[in-house]
């Protein structure tokens, strides 16, 4: 009897600790979601280099300049009202998106390209700012011109994922930072799906899939 009541008081502490690791584990991975919502609240070189494109055509074209104002607004405005959520719409991540591939184009003269088949996600979430940051990730890592345009094209893969998919042209000089902040954002995915954040490179094409959340918003508890 004694032997069996030790046994069983053992069994009972080993699943409390159990349990509590796991509880740990997944509030430091909050802490790391949270962190990295934090750090791409706002995205400095964007910044900069908007205000310089800016800069050389206010006097020769203060109707783009509007324009390129407006949408670098849209853009920080999405970020700074999101940033204490979790999880987004896919339909607010898409508008945002929208928004920086315009703004991209006043210094790529409008040679990158998005197509968006993705139109039966209005009930799904995403990371917010997540599919900015790898556009981001995307075009500071690419070779964009007239002779060589970046053409980005979105879908849906077996209700699991959506998918950027776009051709591989890399740089010689690999930007890091934009790089580094892309694999935390592989990292954050898993905290929200059992589904992994997966990115293959096949045939000079990258894929980049996004596990699909699906959440009722009576239940959706993580803004």
């Amino acid at each position: 009897l004694l032997y069996n009541i030790l046994y069983m008081s053992n069994e009972y502490l080993f699943r409390e600790n159990t349990l509590l690791m796991e509880q740990e584990n997944k509030l430091l991975q909050k802490i790391e979601v949270d962190f990295m919502a934090f750090k791409n609240e706002i995205n400095p070189d964007l910044l900069y280099e908007s205000l310089e494109t800016l800069l050389t055509m206010l006097h020769k074209d203060p109707d783009h300049a509007e324009q390129q104002i407006d949408l670098l607004a849209n853009v920080y405005r999405y970020q700074l009202v999101n940033r204490k959520k979790e999880l987004v719409k896919w339909t607010e991540e898409a508008k945002a998106l929208t928004s920086l591939c315009a703004l991209l184009n006043f210094r790529h003269h409008n040679q990158i390209e998005i197509i968006n088949e993705c139109v039966a996600l209005e009930n799904n979430y995403v990371i917010p700012g997540s599919f900015l940051l790898t556009l981001d990730a995307i075009v500071r890592n690419t070779l964009v011109s007239k002779n060589i345009p970046l053409k980005i094209t979105l879908y849906q893969e077996e209700n699991e994922y959506v998918v950027i998919q776009h051709s591989i042209n890399d740089k010689l000089i690999t930007h890091h930072q934009s790089l580094d902040n892309f694999s935390r954002l592989q990292r954050s995915y898993s905290f929200f799906s059992d589904l992994p954040f997966v990115q293959v490179k096949a045939d000079r094409e990258n894929y980049i899939k996004f596990p699909i959340i699906k959440l009722s918003d009576e239940n959706l508890s993580v803004t």
